[in-house]
């Protein structure tokens, strides 16, 4: 028999056996929640650069239904839970702050987690340069008015602009670190990024 022959023959029974595969993957009536669903999700805390860590705990609920062919699968007040991939908080003078988090469990109300995969957070902070520039500028210019209304000569005034950069820069790195947070109730919308099939 030909090798050709041995194929054809085969042929059916591989079908036989991929249909019947698929049938197991996905039974009868299962409920699909494909990737690209949207999932708005209450913050239940307020997160800091300034104070999170990585892996830190992220939690919030469903701000509404979600749902498959009519069918409720999570309620609207589901738990939703998750956590910090990276976090870097704000150097005094150097450094920019940001924030990364996901999603990575649905909990509807007496149910299992649904361990899901989601679309990241992600935020950078202010950085410092312009806000250096500023106050040390700012700081440079009250001292050279001041060095000209107390030595009224170019000295004093070159000496105010010095004293007064100075205390610019002091201005600035003590209020230089630029960190921020996403507030406790705020809605970030997250998207489901693999297809999970709840039963």
């Amino acid at each position: 028999m030909s090798n050709n022959s041995k194929k054809r023959i085969r042929s059916p029974q591989l079908v036989a056996a991929l249909v019947l595969s698929a049938a197991v993957s996905a039974p009868l009536g299962a409920l699909v929640l494909t990737a690209g669903t949207r999932i708005p999700v209450t913050l239940g805390q307020t997160i800091s650069t300034a104070t999170a860590r990585a892996g830190d705990h992220v939690e919030g609920e469903l701000t509404r239904d979600i749902t498959i062919n009519g069918t409720v699968v999570a309620p609207k007040g589901s738990r939703v839970e998750g956590r910090i991939v990276s976090v870097s908080p704000a150097g005094a003078l150097s450094g920019v702050a940001s924030l990364d988090f996901t999603m990575t469990e649905l909990i509807p109300p007496g149910g299992q987690p649904i361990p899901i995969t989601t679309s990241h957070y992600s935020r950078k902070g202010q950085t410092h340069t312009k806000h250096e520039v500023e106050y040390i500028a700012g700081g440079a210019a009250v001292g050279a008015l001041l060095g000209q209304a107390l030595g009224r000569n170019t000295q004093s005034t070159v000496e105010g602009t010095a004293a007064g950069a100075a205390a610019g820069t002091a201005v600035s790195a003590a209020t230089g670190k630029l960190d921020f947070q996403v507030e406790a109730g705020r809605v970030v919308t997250f998207t489901l990024r693999r297809t999970i099939r709840i039963q």
